[in-house]
């Protein structure tokens, strides 16, 4: 469909090219001399002959552009004169050859045998009507014949199709970012038809589920958690190990797969911030490790362990400095990544803390108890609790500068409204073909929410309008835990294996 190609006119372009490719002036000043010859061939005749020959057209430099203005500023009485006198100058063999093009020239010109709209509106107003078209419209267009396809490759349209706020946008800005700096040439110049032909090309994939599964298998119980980037998965399991997965086929020199010891129990959940790692387990402990590696050393080691909640680590989020972590004994503890102690301890839950996601400034978790609370983390204070936020404990939740996201083992994903607390919809598998048992885990960036639950499934879900765009089958248990970004998701799942799900090599 986006085929860039230079000079390629598309479907049709050459039977077009004559009526829509010309941009000359329409201006009588100025007129070329075969212009006026053809206003005086129409008045001015010799014994029933018209006295001009159409070899004068030729005889100046670029003959048939010139020959193609006159056509195109010709009125209807102008042509016919003008197509007398060409036809009246050919041999047989030349009015074979113009009998036989008839019937194909006139289906190709169709509608445009008189004028296409186009070719005589002002470029900004043709502009104005193409912005209104969809990606798959504007494409269709650009078949039509040269003229459409110059018009309809203008990179203005492109870039307005990139910018689009609630469709074919990336996971993040930076992520824009740097996919444009991909597409950006020499002399600076952004190729936005073909960095639009990306998005788009992943959103169709998105929406019909249409990828390519890769399955890793080493651990010997169920996968409780999977963090990913561009180089490895990191998955942490009940057999009390954390795993590496190479997924780019050396990038890594010599990581293969590795598997990290330390944990005495079940590692329940992880965070991957560069090359640091965070884990948390049913050991009551918290490690922070360190994963650098290069072509001729290797420093990956354990170099922090947090000790201070008194039941399983449930939940963390690490940035630069500081960790934050939530725990079956209903607290959530802030932690120096530096020294490994306790900064703050927040309570109020009465149940398991099972999720949290801080953004710097503002803290939400959920809880077994049922509510979800916002916190100050400045101070340490809880400012909003929705209460009975699920009908049983929340699992997973999200949020952004508009919602939150939530996920229960009620069986229900629930958005909110981030200030006023009100529940704007409820996703499930009733009324709007959602999971049918729990929901484990959930992501969500600009556009879409991918939620994972104990049916086995993984589904995509477009996040303004709560539509589901596609349901993913591969695993075999429960799915326990998902991470994505605009090109893969990663799963993890009960029966031992991490699936990768790529969308961008179909």
């Amino acid at each position: 469909m986006f085929d860039t190609r230079n000079g390629r006119s598309g479907e049709g372009g050459e039977g077009c090219k004559p009526a829509l490719c010309s941009t000359a002036s329409t201006s009588s000043e100025g007129a070329l001399p075969a212009d006026a010859a053809l206003i005086r061939a129409k008045k001015k005749k010799t014994n029933g002959v018209n006295c001009f020959s159409v070899s004068d057209c030729f005889a100046a430099n670029d003959g048939v552009q010139m020959f193609r203005n006159m056509l195109r500023k010709a009125d209807a009485e102008e042509r016919n004169a003008l197509l007398y006198e060409l036809l009246i100058s050919c041999d047989a063999s030349n009015l074979e050859y113009a009998a036989s093009l008839l019937e194909e020239v006139q289906r190709k010109r169709n509608a445009f045998c008189k004028a296409d709209p186009f070719t005589s509106l002002p470029t900004p107003v043709a502009l104005k009507i193409l912005h209104l078209l969809d990606p798959r419209s504007l494409c269709k267009c650009m078949r039509v014949c040269r003229a459409w396809r110059t018009l309809c490759g203008e990179p203005c349209l492109w870039k307005s199709l990139c910018a689009l706020p609630r469709s074919f946008r990336m996971c993040s800005l930076e992520a824009e970012r740097r996919q444009l700096q991909r597409y950006t040439i020499g002399d600076g110049t952004i190729l936005w038809k073909d960095a639009f032909a990306e998005r788009y090309r992943l959103w169709c994939n998105w929406h019909a589920g249409r990828c390519v599964i890769r399955t890793f298998e080493g651990h010997t119980q169920g996968i409780s958690c999977v963090q990913f980037d561009s180089e490895r998965i990191v998955s942490g399991s009940s057999d009390n190990t954390i795993r590496l997965w190479d997924i780019k086929n050396g990038a890594i020199p010599g990581l293969g797969t590795m598997t990290l010891t330390g944990h005495s129990d079940t590692v329940r959940c992880l965070h991957l911030n560069g090359s640091r790692l965070a884990s948390g387990s049913n050991d009551f402990t918290i490690k922070v490790w360190d994963l650098a590696v290069n072509t001729t050393w290797s420093s990956i080691a354990c170099r922090r362990t947090m000790v201070g909640h008194t039941n399983f680590v449930r939940c963390l989020q690490m940035d630069e400095e500081r960790l934050i972590s939530g725990s079956y004994d209903c607290l959530l503890k802030m932690w120096s990544v530096e020294t490994g102690g306790c900064t703050r301890t927040l309570r109020g839950h009465n149940g398991a803390v099972l999720c949290l996601q801080s953004d710097g400034a503002t803290l939400f978790s959920g809880s077994a108890d049922f509510s979800i609370k916002c916190w100050d983390e400045r101070v340490g204070v809880c400012v909003m609790t929705l209460h009975n936020a699920h009908e049983n404990a929340v699992t997973c939740l999200r949020f952004d500068n508009e919602r939150i996201v939530s996920g229960s083992v009620d069986r229900t994903i629930k958005m909110w409204d981030l200030r006023s607390g009100r529940c704007l919809q409820t996703l499930d598998w009733k009324l709007s073909e959602g999971h049918t048992g729990v929901v484990r885990c959930l992501q969500v960036d600009a556009w879409r929410i991918v939620s994972a639950a104990d049916d086995r499934t993984v589904k995509v879900w477009n996040l303004h309008s709560g539509e589901r765009l596609c349901t993913l089958h591969s695993h075999t248990d429960g799915v326990t835990c998902v991470q994505f970004n605009d090109h893969q998701i990663v799963s993890g799942s009960y029966d031992k294996t991490v699936k990768l799900w790529d969308f961008s090599v179909c």
